[in-house]
């Protein structure tokens, strides 16, 4: 799991919280276990699942994408179980610093993302000119939009918005996303379809119950105040999980 990310994946004084720990309670439990927590960069997610480190699941706002599951540039293919969460790439800024509307507005201002996500990616996409570089970690992006040193901050907007939780100076453009919709699986190691299969029903039943959503409110209260319609937005259809989840072939 990831430790540095309030709202999603954090972790203070030894205690965890975010919606992916109270994801990753509900899924342990579907298969008979107590969990047992690492912290994970996100640069090593894909890594860990090759089988060799003693990881059984990763739950740390992961997209599940076909990179991923084929394996690319020497790093392993896994499966995923999920989607648990749908959000779109967005911004972070200074609530008090200069306006941002529109794409144009970050045109010539550096942007922060950190290393192993898709997010530098999406962002060099764009034609308006935004200067993206990568930290190492999404605190350092974050203090060096505190600081001055970035305009803003892009990646997925479930993340932002737990930011926001933590540092009121903070807030999340509304609005405005870029690039595809991201859904977050559960990153499980290859040869596992039993077990996959075990998780992706009981995610299912976890978003048609009140369980999803009481957990989404809780821990990311932020979205809940400013989007009305942020169930029909966040919540996957267990149709998404059923085509996501349990790909891979072997075992």
């Amino acid at each position: 799991m990831k430790n540095d990310q309030p709202g999603t994946g954090y972790s203070h004084d030894y205690k965890r919280s975010g919606f992916d720990w109270r994801v990753a309670e509900a899924v342990a439990g579907a298969l008979g276990k107590l969990p047992q927590y690492e912290d994970v960069p996100s640069q090593d997610r894909q890594v860990v699942l090759d089988g060799k480190h003693g990881i059984d699941l990763v739950v740390a706002t992961y997209s599940i994408n076909n990179e991923r599951l084929q394996g690319t540039n020497g790093l392993p293919a896994h499966d995923f179980a999920g989607p648990y969460a749908v959000t779109y790439q967005g911004f972070l800024v200074l609530a008090k610093g200069p306006q941002v509307r529109t794409l144009d507005d970050l045109a010539g201002k550096k942007v922060c993302t950190w290393s192993g996500t898709t997010s530098t990616r999406v962002v060099d996409k764009r034609t308006t000119g935004m200067v993206s570089y990568q930290a190492p970690t999404a605190s350092q992006c974050v203090e060096d939009l505190k600081s001055g040193q970035a305009a803003a901050v892009s990646t997925d907007q479930m993340i932002l918005y737990g930011f926001t939780q933590l540092y009121p100076e903070l807030t999340v453009v509304p609005n405005l996303h870029i690039g595809e919709a991201q859904y977050y699986g559960i990153g499980i190691p290859k040869g596992n379809r039993s077990e996959c299969q075990k998780i992706k029903e009981k995610l299912k039943n976890y978003v048609k119950t009140a369980a999803w959503s009481q957990d989404f409110s809780i821990e990311l209260s932020s979205i809940v105040a400013a989007d009305p319609n942020w169930q029909s937005h966040y919540k996957p259809s267990e149709t998404d999980i059923d085509t996501f989840s349990c790909r891979d072939r072997v075992g």
